[in-house]
């Protein structure tokens, strides 16, 4: 069994909204409910990736024009609270952690009344697409990452 990636603790309050200068208005739908009567977990990881997708291309697409191609290594995610049909919810998705190959976008679910209803992490790891190997990011990608990591909202202003 493999272990769980061990995540530097940064200096962001990832259930936070201020945090984050990238957020989604997502409607929750009929299909995201479970036999509970509460939005499923797989309806929460479907939340992070549209905020996590729009995210990166939104402020990260500069990787994919200096060729540098990306994969999902690692998904985490912590419950806070349930949320229910019918509603509203922000996402939100920042960069946190830059590292030799990979990089760590950390997410949280707002419900309708900005409480942090989940929190998680995604491990992003570079890769070179014609050997389907890992690879290191080019030190000028990385400086551009760690700058939007830096910076108070993730999204480089500030």
């Amino acid at each position: 069994m493999n272990a769980i990636p061990q995540l530097v603790s940064p200096a962001v309050d990832l259930a936070d909204p201020s945090a984050y200068g990238h957020l989604t208005n997502e409607t929750l739908r009929f299909a995201d409910i479970d036999s509970n009567g509460h939005v499923n977990n797989v309806a929460f990881l479907v939340l992070f990736e549209n905020a996590r997708v729009t995210y990166m291309a939104q402020y990260m697409a500069f990787m994919r024009a200096h060729g540098l191609s990306t994969v999902v290594a690692h998904l985490d995610i912590d419950f806070r609270r349930q949320m229910f049909f019918p509603g509203t919810v922000r996402v939100g998705a920042r960069l946190i952690e830059v590292r030799r190959s990979s990089f760590v976008l950390g997410q949280a679910i707002f419900d309708q009344e900005g409480r942090c209803a989940a929190e998680g992490h995604a491990i992003i790891v570079a890769y070179d697409r014609d050997s389907g190997r890992g690879r290191p990011i080019p030190e000028d990608i990385r400086h551009a990452l760690q700058h939007l990591a830096q910076s108070p909202t993730g999204i480089g202003a500030g």
